[in-house]
């Protein structure tokens, strides 16, 4: 851009603007950033690894993952989602898959998961899985208000909603995006 001069004028000058106001600027810019970031990582997406064997063969362990914070906003999880939820009692955080939503009846025999009394086909597990009932044994479990049942993928080694019972909606951190 040319000014009448004939110059070459740039859009921001930065020797035009006095010292401290230079300073309060880099300021500004540098608040809003950390800001934005602070909010971006609590509210919307945040960078999560995979620790232990509970969902292989889905993931692997140190595998990276990015989790989906927002989505559950506007939208309520499904049966089938991977997602990172706080563990009840520990507060630690770790990686399931949703099983039934709230007010589905859960019973575990025979090795299968049945819920609303027909067998949960689970494509992503291997053949040859079987699902013990834990602690939860052969009883019909019922998914309260407002929680999902969980379970890992590598059935035998997972702790999961067999054990600690259904985990309210508030403890899932959020849908999984893996890369």
């Amino acid at each position: 851009m040319f000014n009448n001069s004939g110059r070459t004028r740039r859009l921001f000058e930065y020797g035009a603007v006095p010292r401290e106001k230079r300073t309060h600027i880099l300021a500004a810019m540098l608040f809003g950033s950390v800001l934005s970031y602070l909010l971006l990582v609590r509210y919307v997406i945040m960078i999560g690894e995979v620790e232990g064997n509970s969902m292989l063969p889905a993931l692997q362990d140190g595998e990276r993952y990015l989790i989906n914070r927002i989505v559950y906003r506007f939208r309520d999880p499904q049966p089938g989602e991977i997602v990172e939820i706080s563990m009840p009692g520990s507060g630690d955080f770790s990686v399931k898959r949703i099983i039934a939503a709230p007010g589905d009846v859960v019973q575990i025999k025979d090795g299968h998961v049945f819920v609303n009394g027909r067998v949960k086909l689970e494509s992503y597990l291997p053949k040859d899985v079987a699902t013990d009932g834990k602690t939860l044994g052969i009883k019909a479990f019922r998914v309260s208000d407002n929680a999902y049942f969980v379970l890992g993928d590598n059935r035998s080694i997972s702790i999961d909603s067999r054990t600690f019972g259904a985990v309210g909606r508030d403890r899932l951190i959020g849908r999984l995006w893996i890369w």
